[in-house]
């Protein structure tokens, strides 16, 4: 028997990151189960495109992203026909949940039809816990969502932690369940944007999940993205994203506060921002963040101790607020913390052509689980996730 070889060529996929005043491009090649940056380029955009993390101006915002791409591509000598993309929205559900199933013959071993019907079952068991929590949240009922991603955080059978689940014999499987749902509307506006560009979309990654992959190593974390028109507030306990709350608290509103004071440039004053100067606007802005993360933190945690592991990530300098945070006692509050708080920074694999600042940061994790999903293509589970997804969506 003749075997041939083929060689298969790499995916170049194209990886976008939209802000609300920048856009990043990342043209990746994924290869061997591994990533490869060719090339990244950013450009600036008006800031009357978007208005309290809504566009309010899609065509202006297409033409911002596609010169963006253009310039990208031709830079990289590659044309990419798929991308991956964020969404610039404030209203993202990020839902997790534990779900147990007991096999009815426990000594005969997995296999696909079986996989097929647990996962099945156990994500129609999440996702209806999930839709009657996002209604009761947010008044969106379930044909008013749509599910963007589906995601197994967590494998258990009989207590012990595992990856695979086909030829496995357990009697009890355990397993992390996310789902992140955004409302419908904003769904049909990404399609809009990638017909626009003449892209197919072949995922929707938010900042908020992706950027948790840095610590693929921790169990438990706060994560803080500050934006200069939102906040982020992201708490992970034992490998699950408990819930992301995005907040109106944002570096432009303590700038243009600066700047009614003094009489300063917005790059004068990032510049600055640690130094001693702007005390008393900073002791507004200071106060009003503290009692807004509080409030987030008590909402997401509810009666669950608070991690004591922060991660702030952001485009601009943030030492002055690490610092207040750390002199601030947050046991006084109505949530529990077990300890001080200690501020944590994920290991950054060096990229070529991509500066590791933190204004590069969510691009680089976007790429990050973007190179998971495409491990994950073939993986069994993921494939009965799919299905079991593409079921609930036709019901």
């Amino acid at each position: 028997m003749n075997f041939i070889k083929k060689k298969l060529a790499p995916q170049v996929i194209g990886i976008i990151d939209i802000w609300t005043y920048k856009v990043r491009v990342a043209i990746c090649s994924f290869h061997n189960r591994d990533i490869e940056l060719i090339w990244y380029w950013e450009k600036r955009q008006d800031s009357q495109i978007s208005l309290h993390q809504e566009f309010t101006n899609i065509p202006a915002a297409c033409k911002s992203i596609k010169s963006a791409i253009k310039k990208a591509e031709a830079d990289a000598w590659e044309k990419i026909s798929e991308v991956i993309m964020n969404i610039p929205f404030d209203e993202l559900f990020i839902e997790s949940s534990k779900v147990n199933h007991i096999r009815s013959l426990p000594k005969k071993p997995i296999q696909k039809s079986e996989l097929a019907s647990i996962m099945d079952n156990l994500e129609q068991i999440a996702v209806k816990k999930h839709y009657k929590k996002i209604l009761s949240t947010s008044g969106y009922k379930a044909r008013d969502l749509k599910l963007i991603i589906g995601w197994v955080s967590e494998i258990k059978v009989d207590g012990t932690a595992t990856k695979k689940l086909l030829d496995a014999t357990p009697e009890q499987i355990n397993l992390g369940l996310l789902n992140i749902f955004i409302p419908q509307h904003q769904y049909e506006i990404i399609q809009k944007i990638g017909r626009e560009l003449d892209k197919k979309v072949i995922q929707i990654l938010p900042c908020e999940f992706a950027i948790t992959k840095l610590f693929k190593k921790k169990k438990d974390i706060v994560i803080v993205d500050i934006g200069n028109a939102h906040t982020s507030v992201i708490v992970q306990k034992d490998k699950q994203i408990l819930w992301v709350k995005k907040v109106p608290v944002w570096i432009d509103a303590l700038i243009a506060n600066i700047q009614k004071n003094q009489d300063k440039t917005k790059i004068e004053i990032i510049k600055n921002i640690d130094s001693d100067k702007y005390w008393e606007e900073k002791e507004e802005f200071l106060n009003i963040f503290k009692d807004i993360l509080i409030v987030s933190l008590e909402e997401i945690l509810e009666e669950q101790v608070c991690p004591s592991d922060f991660f702030m990530i952001g485009w601009w300098a943030n030492k002055f607020l690490k610092n207040y945070l750390q002199e601030t006692n947050l046991n006084k509050y109505s949530f529990k913390i077990a300890k001080d708080i200690s501020f944590v920074t994920p290991k950054i694999q060096y990229l070529e052509n991509i500066d590791s600042s933190k204004s590069n940061l969510n691009i680089y994790a976007m790429m990050m689980s973007a190179l998971d999903f495409i491990k994950k293509e073939k993986d069994p589970i993921e494939e009965s996730l799919k299905k079991a997804i593409s079921h609930i969506e036709k019901k």
